[in-house]
């Protein structure tokens, strides 16, 4: 042991960095009770159906263009802009990966650009797992609140559609 009245063992050291790090990240009063985590609420937004044209097969990857479509809800509906895509990449797990663009335009004529990733996985003998992460930008004064959304959509089989019903988790 040092005579060094400054010196810290190591092991001293590593309890008092560790319960000092623990106290940081613990809400107040965290140590002496165990809280309960609130429910995640959602509340639905709208139903998206992205008309598709042909795909691009390139090994894994897959190009899918948006042509046009359609969403509506109970705060907003329109249709969907040609110029989007879809840069799909099938994994060797089984399951695809998406990564969506697409320009919105509302019925009363204010644009929405819409990005989303998403995974798509039928495990054998399972149910279809298809969900994406919208994410919105709008320069719209009346949308906006969509900029401060955070999103999920939940995929279902359209033929020749990308189709989506889209929840804001609340």
């Amino acid at each position: 042991m040092r005579a060094d009245r400054n010196f810290v063992s190591r092991r001293t050291f590593g309890r008092l960095a560790a319960a000092a790090g623990f106290a940081l990240a613990s809400p107040a009063g965290a140590l002496s009770q165990e809280r309960e985590a609130p429910p995640l609420g959602s509340e639905f937004l709208f139903d998206m159906q992205l008309d598709v044209g042909p795909a691009q097969e390139l090994g894994p990857r897959r190009i899918v263009p948006v042509t046009g479509g359609t969403f509506h809800g109970p705060k907003l509906r329109g249709k969907a802009l040609p110029g989007g895509g879809d840069w799909l990449i099938r994994r060797p797990d089984g399951a695809t990966e998406l990564n969506v663009r697409a320009t919105l335009q509302t019925d009363d004529g204010e644009l929405i650009y819409v990005w989303y990733r998403g995974i798509i996985f039928t495990p054998p003998g399972g149910a279809l797992y298809w969900r994406t992460t919208p994410v919105f930008e709008t320069a719209s004064e009346k949308y906006g609140w969509l900029n401060r959304v955070i999103a999920v959509g939940v995929g279902r089989r359209v033929p020749d559609k990308a189709a989506y019903w889209v929840y804001q988790i609340l």
